[in-house]
């Protein structure tokens, strides 16, 4: 009932993107003139020829003249597609192009405003546009424009993309800050990253393809535009021939010189720094007259030095710009992920990297472009001297560390093989291969001392492999976090800390399950969001974007199986499906994507399980049965692998719980869960979550046995059973809110189970609340256990009732405790359950005591009232109104009223809770027969029907359930009800009363292990009844009655044992007095007997005052025959 429930979340296929820049059809803004692109394979005097628009050509770096060039002549908009006028409304021009036309409008299925982008007719459709759509369908980033559709309308090519509303970057540069400069580059590196780490390249990143648009908080958030001319690292095909794609101010020099095959991620490196040089000087890194004037400076020129243009331009930033734009690929950052941390730094006012490098790129650059002024230059040679000793000395460490690196990683990957391979043997204790492993680690630890600072980082990193290996995930990523600050990096690292921050994301947000009240959950996800999800997508996509690089000690094993962590992560099933089945077909041995397989379908069956908001058995069926086989198949392969049995024995646990509330059998679904629990218990003895994980699952099967809602178990065996794992988990995890739930839990069932067989269940509540209460201690908002203690309170108020003690107590408590919990969640049913039994109990205490229960039926109306106001669709009122009016009826019979009134409220609402009679819950509709009959019987009116009715119907439930006692003394009530008729009609049938001790006498036989009495005093007190009802009847016919006298008092004593106020035992006792007082052979013995009927008698009066009425004739009558004078007061 932990794992974690997935929000349903409309899935869009994979549209393509919105282009930008070469035809410059915008998405946003106003509208501008089109331009066309180069054709593929055009030479570069052909795209120098090629017209651009104004806009267009602002940030080809052209002098005005050769801009108003190149314009091109006035072209009319594309028409608009009729059917597409079927889908969108209000169509506006944003702008227009040599590729096509953007409109903006509006969507009518979805009522959202949309950009709707048109191929011009003759456009190529099987080149740049499906090129363009398949790129950005495999690109989803916040910074990214998203696209909604893609199609074609009446043989036009469209795409419908998000409609942002701002300016692009070109226009709006002059007005943003230089801070705000430099965030708009970081986000843009960081969607450069992604497209990088999917294998797709820009190759035109320019201010005029980066659209701004201002957020809530008042900050302009980038969108990336135009993968029109993107294309995939060594993608073959017309544009890789030599052709000359891109904007050249912006260009690369290996893409400005043609060389397609040498473009790669720093291609669009260079472009992001070029572009943020414009934003910082006002203008491109080059500019001329000419595009090829342009062309030739980026290939053989370098740029001027950003001070030189704007000297308030900050030193760090100035040298972060300057790296990117390196003549050389391997001089620039090695990713848009390096570009963007840089970035961050100097956000941060840290030092930047850029800074520790440029000097001796710059002195190197310098040197090979004038050789003859370095020659001449001794104070620059000696300044060189200096740098390359610094050079060597840094040099040195780094290969210190390197090699410390490569030492430790060889370690890691020797303990990873070694427990893999100790997951692989037969089901065995890894606990033995775990603590060679810790010795490992402790090795490990020494080594770090002994390498001092230059070893913290790769040390660190180690020790966190190793104990992600251990499966100890916080341990794991304190290590893997302090590698980072001691300035380690590698994907490895990258790949250890999103698997561990995953997995206590997972195990996090299954435990929030237990706060019931929507906002503070939400707000509790939300930071489990902010703690452990996002780093881990980081650290997931970093690694992605690492796995590629020249392989090392800390590369990616398996690229596919952490692609479908990072898909789970975030909410992409389908694709998690996809890269885990990927990756277990690439690599049988990695049993860890088989069960991430498991994971995904199991969190998408939880969607529909027995506590989501709409259980569908059959639905969740549909994701756990293959889920359940992915988990076999992975135990299979990794068989002595803890995290997978645990993973079954959580997922057949649920199901257990779905049969149970469906009505079928949970054996099957028990057995599966217990056996995985104790195969991961077998592999880990030590885990205390796998000792909690089998008290739960044997707790929620003894419930729903102890219950009587699975026939046919064994429900004493199932709670021995629950009550030694939860005393287990207890003991190993005194600490653990659950494990504290669990035990408490495992009471509350054997307290429910005792009541329905009468014994004490006092003990057990006492032990249960204890138990919730310390699980409250150690988590406040624990919905569960407040709700169960809220119940807990209620039974032990009724306990207490029964047994003569004030309940007030606990009946107030009970009501805080669901008033406490109702608040969090008003919908929970459980609480509101409880809260509504509360109120039933407390009425039935005081009709017990003989007062009026009116105002506690009222308040609890009140309470029925305010619940249906805050949920409608709650159906259960009138069901709660048949108890509440019952309560008032039973009072009005019993104080001599007319219980009319009450009786009718009780039939109409009896009625709303079953109109069909066949419906009707059988213990219901016998409680009802019975109120008819007693009614019948207060009027003189033949109670025979109701009577009937009663008795078929707690036949039927006797014979589901023949140790539930209440149903017994129901059932014999009913007998004793009959007789009493016959009696006041003149025809005493004394075979009702044996009929009614035959009902009691299987109860008579399951007497408590220590030769007691059953704990509830209606059963000893009611066979007193029966034997005074049977020697009444065997003195009026002159029969001996003194064994029926002498086992009724043996019954009444033994309830009064129990209640010593107890009034019906009292009534009883009085009257077999009474019986053997006329019986008596002496006058002494006569008073004696008599004596103490009066005494019996006066403590049912003073117990119960409504007793005067029934019972003031015979209290008079004993007082005579023991002598005594009458009462004045006596009626």
């Amino acid at each position: 009932m932990i794992v974690p429930v997935d929000g349903d979340e409309p899935r869009v296929d994979a549209p393509p993107w919105p282009r930008r820049g070469r035809d410059d059809a915008t998405v946003t803004g106003p509208a501008a003139p089109g331009a066309s692109p180069a054709a593929p394979g055009a030479s570069p005097a052909a795209f120098e020829a090629t017209p651009a628009a104004p806009e267009a050509t602002s940030d080809l770096g052209l002098g005005e003249e050769s801009r108003r060039a190149a314009a091109p002549s006035s072209i009319p908009p594309s028409p608009i597609p009729p059917s597409l006028h079927a889908r969108f409304e209000d169509f506006h021009l944003l702008g227009r192009g040599g590729m096509g036309v953007v409109y903006r409008a509006r969507d009518l299925r979805l009522g959202r405003r949309v950009a709707i982008k048109l191929l011009s007719a003759g456009a190529q459709i099987d080149g740049s546009f499906l090129r363009e759509a398949r790129s950005q369908a495999r690109l989803r980033h916040e910074n990214v424009c998203e696209v909604h559709e893609a199609g074609v309308a009446d043989h036009v090519p469209f795409l419908v993309m998000r409609c942002i509303d701002g300016p692009s970057l070109q226009d709006a540069r002059g007005d943003l800050t230089l801070e705000e400069k430099v965030r708009v580059a970081r986000a843009i590196a960081a969607a450069l990253h992604e497209a990088h780490r999917l294998g797709l390249v820009h190759r035109d990143v320019k201010p005029s393809n980066v659209m701004l648009e201002r957020g809530t908080d008042g900050a302009y958030r980038p969108y990336l535009m135009d993968f029109g001319i993107a294309r995939e690292a060594g993608e073959s095909g017309p544009t890789l021939t030599g052709a000359l794609l891109g904007t050249p101010a912006y260009m690369a020099p290996e893409q400005a010189a043609g060389r397609v095959h040498a473009l790669d991620r720093r291609t669009d490196v260079y472009g992001l720094g070029a572009t943020l040089y414009a934003l910082l000087a006002g203008r491109p890194p080059f500019t001329g007259g000419t595009v090829m004037d342009v062309l030739r400076q980026v290939l053989e020129a370098d740029a001027p030095p950003l001070r030189t243009l704007d000297r308030d331009i900050p030193q760090d930033l100035e040298a972060v710009v300057m790296r990117c734009l390196e003549k050389q690929p391997g001089a620039r950052y090695e990713s848009a992920r390096a570009l963007g941390e840089d970035l961050q730094r100097f956000l941060d006012g840290d030092p930047v990297l850029a800074r520790r490098a440029s000097l001796g790129r710059r002195l190197a650059r310098h040197a090979r472009r004038h050789r003859a002024a370095v020659a001449g230059a001794a104070a620059l040679l000696l300044t060189a001297l200096v740098v390359a000793g610094l050079l060597v000395r840094g040099q040195r460490a780094a290969a210190e560390q390197a090699n410390l690196a490569r030492e430790l990683g060889e370690t890691v990957k020797e303990m990873e093989l070694f427990l893999r391979a100790a997951h692989a043997m037969p089901l065995h204790d890894v606990e033995r291969e775990r603590d060679v492993v810790r010795a490992r680690l402790g090795a490990v630890e020494a080594r770090m001392a002994t390498a001092g600072e230059v070893g913290r980082g790769p040390g660190e990193y180690a020790l966190g492999r190793g104990l992600l290996a251990l499966q100890e995930p916080r341990a794991a990523l304190d290590h893997l976090r302090a590698a980072e600050r001691a300035g380690y990096r590698s994907p490895g690292l990258d790949h250890a800390a999103g698997v561990a921050l995953s997995e206590l994301y997972r195990r996090a947000l299954e435990e929030t399950r237990r706060i019931r009240d929507p906002a503070q959950r939400e707000a509790r996800i939300a930071a489990l969001e902010a703690e452990y999800k996002a780093p881990a997508v980081r650290h997931l996509r970093a690694a992605l974007g690492g796995a590629g690089e020249a392989p090392a000690h800390g590369a990616i094993e398996a690229p596919a199986y952490v692609e479908g962590l990072l898909a789970f992560a975030e909410g992409r099933h389908d694709e998690a499906l996809e890269r885990a089945r990927e990756a277990f077909a690439a690599a049988p041995w990695l049993h860890e994507a088989k069960k991430l397989e498991g994971d995904v379908l199991f969190a998408l069956g939880s969607r529909h399980r027995h506590d989501a908001a709409a259980f569908d058995f059959d639905r969740m069926k549909g994701y756990f049965d293959p889920a359940a086989e992915a988990y076999r198949i992975a135990a299979e392969h990794g068989r002595s692998d803890p995290s997978v049995h645990a993973a079954a024995c959580e997922l057949w646990t649920q199901t257990m719980n779905a049969a149970g509330k469906r009505g079928d059998s949970m054996r099957p679904s028990f057995e599966r869960a217990r056996a995985a629990c104790e195969r991961a218990l077998e592999a880990s003895p030590r885990s205390p979550e796998a000792l909690v994980k089998l008290a739960w699952v044997h707790n929620c099967f003894a419930w729903w046995a102890a219950s009587g809602m699975q026939p046919g178990e064994d429900a004493e065996a199932a709670l021995r059973a629950a009550t030694a794992r939860a005393e287990a988990a207890l003991e190993r995890s005194p600490d653990d809110a659950f494990a504290r739930y669990v035990a408490a839990a495992v009471a509350r069932a054997r307290a429910y189970h005792a009541d329905m067989l009468g014994r004490d269940q006092r003990e057990d509540l006492e032990r249960a609340i204890q138990g919730y209460e310390a699980a409250l201690q150690r988590e406040p908002d624990f919905a569960w256990a407040l709700a169960e203690l809220c119940s807990v309170h209620a039974e032990l108020g009724r306990h207490d009732s029964l047994h003569g003690r004030d309940p007030s107590r606990s009946f107030e408590r009970a009501g805080a405790r669901c008033d406490q919990v109702l608040a969090l969640d008003p919908g929970l049913d459980g609480a509101r359950t409880s809260r509504l039994v509360t109120g039933v109990y407390e009425a039935e205490h005081l009709v017990r005591a003989g007062r009026s229960p009116e105002e506690a039926v009222q308040r609890t109306h009140r309470v029925i009232e305010a619940m249906h106001q805050k949920d409608p669709s709650w159906g259960w009122a009138p069901y709660w109104r048949v108890w509440l009016d019952h309560a008032l009826a039973l009072h009005a019979l019993d104080a001599g009223a007319d219980p009319g009134p009450a009786l009718a409220r009780v039939r109409a609402s009896a009625l709303e809770v079953a109109p069909d009679a066949t419906a009707f819950p059988e213990s219901l509709r016998a409680m009802l027969a019975v109120l008819e009959a007693r009614a019948g019987v207060a009027r003189g009116e033949d109670p025979s029907p109701s009577i009937r009715i009663a008795r078929e119907a707690l036949d039927r439930q006797i014979a589901v359930a023949p140790w539930d006692v209440s149903d017994r003394l129901q059932r014999a009530e009913v007998e004793l009800l009959a007789y009493r008729w016959s009696a006041q009609r003149g025809r005493p049938d004394a075979a009702r009363l044996d009929a009614a001790l035959a009902v009691l006498d299987p109860l008579l036989g399951g007497q408590r292990a220590d030769g007691g009495q059953r704990a509830d005093p209606r059963f000893p007190a009611l066979l007193a009844e029966i034997h005074e009802a049977r020697a009444a009847h065997r003195a009026d016919r002159g029969g001996d009655a003194a064994a029926d006298i002498a086992e009724g008092l043996r019954h009444a004593d033994a309830a009064l044992g129990l209640h010593p106020r107890f009034d019906r035992a009292l009534v009883a006792q009085g009257g077999l007095w009474l019986l053997r007082a006329a019986a008596a052979p002496g006058a002494a013995a006569r008073r004696e007997a008599a004596r103490r009927g009066v005494a019996a008698l006066e403590a049912a009066l003073l117990a119960n005052p409504l007793r005067a009425r029934t019972e003031g004739a015979r209290l008079a009558e004993a007082r005579r025959l023991a002598g005594q004078a009458p009462d004045p007061a006596a009626p």
